[in-house]
């Protein structure tokens, strides 16, 4: 009886963690939405919107890489609560300064990504929390990170058109002012109801911020599964850019209700994901991990390489959807091994510089797809990027490293 007690105080330990993780997120995903229509409604120039869009895409990928150590120094929770409350305050920083007419364009930039500053080394933060906390519940890791991605994804999925619906009747203003209501929710149920003991303990690194940061470079070079998922991972996140802010709007603006037609399949693929991410947390940590990573990747190529036949976008939409299902699995195997072959110690700046590669493919694989557009036509487009979808696939599977999962 003692052991069932503990083991449920455990388990709403979990719990907790996965609900300040979908109040956060929720806040993020309108805020995604709040914020261009912020700057350009108070600046009025699409030019400095694209400036403020872009300074945030770099500015968070370059410090995800440099903050990487900060994790193993400072620790999971401090880092997960630190996350959330520097994001929060730099969103409720925005209507402040502007309801006091302080808020000019530089700073409108700097508070913008001060308030994704610190999401990568976050995100990293909270996955390691996950897995202590799944070993302390007796709860897989596959499943403890399908869940953790099936309420991120949920949340952004409901988040982004509550984003628009409190632009449109309460102003980006309130949409901001939510989102940092939301992260302090976040940091105030991580910093109350997540125990220390889910960050590993041991001595912090001794080694100097410098060296700390070569020796997780080196890990992540010289450890031949990481090296591979980190590989695979990047090009994957690469084509996935492509598909969903190339391909999508292009196969979506051939319709004549191309907005709408768009909206319907992005939410085609989003429930499709969460779908498939929380079935594999109900049943995926029976069925080995290496095959369930290159099935997955397969039928995500072979389901691309279909939609070159550019179908109706009822046809389209359900393809999306049963793509997503199929896909939503790498994320959370990706994860799990991370959480199992990274040394004690160096997680956090291992995992930060995983997902720093990761975000920077993204505006590479966007503008490679556009460029496929542009010189072969959408159909063959779609067949070249699931060409290569399915090459990465081979070479995983002929891959020594991919074994040792």
């Amino acid at each position: 009886m003692k052991d069932r007690g503990v083991r449920g105080r455990r388990n709403g330990d979990l719990g907790a963690l996965l609900t300040a993780v979908a109040v956060g997120a929720l806040g993020e995903a309108m805020m995604l939405v709040a914020v261009p229509w912020f700057v350009l409604r108070t600046t009025g120039s699409v030019t400095r919107t694209g400036i403020v869009v872009a300074a945030v895409a770099v500015g968070t990928a370059a410090t995800g890489l440099v903050a990487g150590p900060l994790v193993d120094r400072w620790g999971f929770r401090a880092m997960a609560v630190a996350s959330y409350a520097v994001g929060g305050a730099a969103a409720a920083c925005i209507p402040l300064l502007h309801s006091l007419g302080m808020l000019h364009f530089p700073a409108l930039t700097a508070l913008v990504l001060a308030a994704s500053l610190l999401d990568v080394p976050g995100a990293a933060a909270v996955t390691g929390l996950t897995a202590g906390l799944a070993e302390a519940a007796g709860t897989p890791l596959e499943r403890a990170n399908a869940l953790l991605g099936g309420v991120h994804q949920t949340a952004h999925l409901l988040g982004a058109p509550l984003g628009g619906a409190a632009v449109g009747f309460l102003g980006a203003d309130s949409a901001l002012l939510f989102d940092a209501g939301a992260c302090a929710v976040a940091a105030l149920v991580i910093a109350c109801r997540v125990p220390a003991a889910a960050t590993p303990a041991g001595p912090r690194p001794a080694e100097s911020y410098v060296a700390g940061l070569r020796a997780g470079l080196r890990t992540l070079r010289g450890h031949r599964l990481l090296r591979t998922l980190t590989v695979s991972s990047t090009v994957f996140n690469a084509l996935d850019s492509g598909i969903s802010g190339v391909i999508l709007v292009t196969y979506a603006y051939r319709s004549p209700d191309g907005p709408a037609q768009l909206g319907l399949l992005l939410a085609a693929f989003g429930v499709g994901t969460v779908a498939g991410t929380l079935g594999f947390a109900a049943v995926g940590h029976r069925f080995g991990r290496r095959a369930v990573y290159l099935r997955s990747g397969l039928l995500a190529g072979l389901l691309l390489a279909a939609f070159a036949t550019l179908p109706p976008v009822p046809v389209g939409a359900a393809l999306l959807a049963v793509l997503g299902a199929v896909a939503a699995p790498v994320g959370p195997v990706r994860t799990a091994a991370l959480q199992r072959h990274v040394p004690q110690g160096q997680y956090g700046r291992v995992t930060a510089s995983v997902d720093t590669l990761a975000q920077t493919a993204v505006p590479l694989g966007a503008s490679a797809t556009v460029a496929l557009v542009g010189g072969l036509g959408l159909s063959w487009a779609v067949l070249a990027v699931a060409a290569v979808y399915l090459t990465v696939v081979a070479c995983c599977w002929a891959a020594p490293g991919l074994r040792d999962l």
